[in-house]
């Protein structure tokens, strides 16, 4: 039997509080630079015109849920890969990278229709007559580079169950300056193409789609970490056990944080029907709030990975301890953003925007952005925790709760019977993750109360 850690001794708990910090250090700055390219899609198509950051504002509304659904059932490659990790099983590692690379492919067809199909929704939804043909040329761009995207997933979250973040982060980074390059020459035109706003955002997103995934696969070909392992030749006969063993983990989740990003991409779409300072002063607060939110969003990553790893060595106690730590330096990381947001919203918002209407709407939504980042922070990380924990299925109920049972509503409530208009829509973000995170700690204090000493 293993030695057990003596959690009383917080040498113990200094040296596990540095190992979850130097893990998470690279992923806050992997999901900084990946939003980054959000943010930056935003300033050039600001930058182009109103109607090409509102046709951006609309169809990131619509696609994120869709995406993050996605992006939760690959998240389960990250605790599974993790406690084989702390098995040392080389053959399991080999199976879960495999396994995630052919469900990629299998999930981009569906994924791709859709998008080809969103068309009707924006007229159903009463999106401005003259933003609809942007935001869906946007859009179907897009579905072109999902396969490679998908691929990039998988590939990303079985590597950090491997604690490879600081991979992620090279890749990520060395994303960025194609990201501007690409959006400059397809947004503004030049070297033979003609000038395509939005949907040429949507182009040059996935172009470095592609790019990312191709790096991480030479990363993941030659890195000393995997020698030995064989990842990508003497391929394993896929069996549906493989692949239900992520589904049945992922799914949970894909639904989780898809009822969180669809809570904002409804708020989104609901704005959309206002004016287009509106619409455009709400896009670049959310732009503003998200970029803040990598930092507990890459902290989460870490808790996820480091309480796998602890339980697939059976571990519990210092799983549990893990988690805990993780929700606590969610709220330092929170307390700062928020204090950022407040301080510096006049020159945040001037990176996205000279035009003073847009500013006013995005400096008042900034001061509500700051008052949920706590609860954001806490309910991220009690999520990360959970997933570490393999419990997905609460979670999941508790999201459709707090998101569609009380916030959505709330929100509704306020801007339409209330008059608050997009006002009332942010009360429906701040309602919905304060319960989120309330309900997703107690889960978590349960599970730490109720399991293996």
């Amino acid at each position: 039997m293993k030695k057990k850690f003596n959690i009383d001794n917080t040498s113990i708990l200094s040296l596990e509080a540095k190992q979850l910090l130097t893990l998470a250090g690279p992923a806050i700055l992997a999901q900084f630079a990946q939003m980054s390219m959000g943010v930056i899609d935003t300033i050039m198509a600001g930058q182009h015109s109103p109607e090409a950051l509102a046709a951006i504002a609309i169809g990131v509304s619509l696609f994120n849920p869709i995406i993050v659904f996605i992006i939760g059932i690959f998240l389960a490659l990250s605790p599974i890969t993790a406690q084989f990790h702390g098995r040392n099983n080389q053959q399991g590692i080999k199976r879960t990278f495999q396994t995630g690379i052919m469900l990629a492919v299998c999930l981009a067809l569906p994924s791709s229709i859709l998008l080809f199909a969103l068309e009707p929704v924006l007229q159903a939804i009463g999106i401005a007559p003259e933003i609809i043909p942007l935001t869906n040329g946007y859009i179907q761009a897009l579905a072109w580079g999902l396969i490679p995207l998908y691929c990039f997933f998988a590939m990303r979250f079985c590597n950090e169950g491997m604690f490879a973040t600081k991979a992620i982060m090279y890749v990520s980074l060395a994303a960025l300056p194609f990201n501007v390059f690409f959006n400059n020459w397809f947004v503004n035109g030049g070297f033979g193409l003609p000038s395509m706003g939005a949907v040429g955002v949507g182009w040059a997103t996935v172009l470095v789609w592609i790019i990312m995934a191709l790096f991480l696969l030479g990363y993941t070909m030659m890195s000393k970490r995997y020698h030995g392992y064989h990842l990508f030749s003497k391929w394993l006969v896929p069996s549906w056990q493989q692949f239900s063993e992520v589904l049945k983990l992922g799914l949970p989740m894909g639904l989780a944080l898809g009822m969180e990003v669809a809570l904002f991409g409804a708020v989104g779409l609901m704005i959309g029907r206002y004016t287009v300072p509106d619409i455009a002063g709400h896009q670049i607060a959310l732009n503003i709030s998200s970029m803040a939110f990598t930092l507990s969003l890459g902290l989460s990553v870490a808790v996820t990975a480091r309480v796998a790893f602890h339980i697939g060595r059976d571990d519990h106690q210092l799983a549990k301890y893990t988690g805990a730590l993780g929700i606590g330096f969610g709220v330092i990381i929170a307390l700062f953003t928020a204090a950022i947001m407040l301080i510096f919203s006049s020159e945040l918002t001037a990176i996205f925007t000279d035009d003073e209407q847009v500013t006013a709407v995005a400096l008042q939504l900034l001061v509500l952005a700051a008052i949920f980042q706590i609860s954001d922070g806490i309910q991220v990380n009690a999520n990360g925790a959970l997933r570490g924990m393999k419990d997905t299925k609460i979670p999941m109920y508790i999201c459709v709760i707090a998101y569609w049972v009380i916030g959505f509503p709330v929100g509704y409530i306020l801007a339409e019977h209330f008059a608050m208009g997009v006002v009332g829509y942010w009360m429906a973000i701040i309602s919905g993750l304060t319960m989120a995170a309330i309900l997703l700690g107690l889960r978590f204090i349960r599970l730490h109360k109720n399991s293996k000493p």
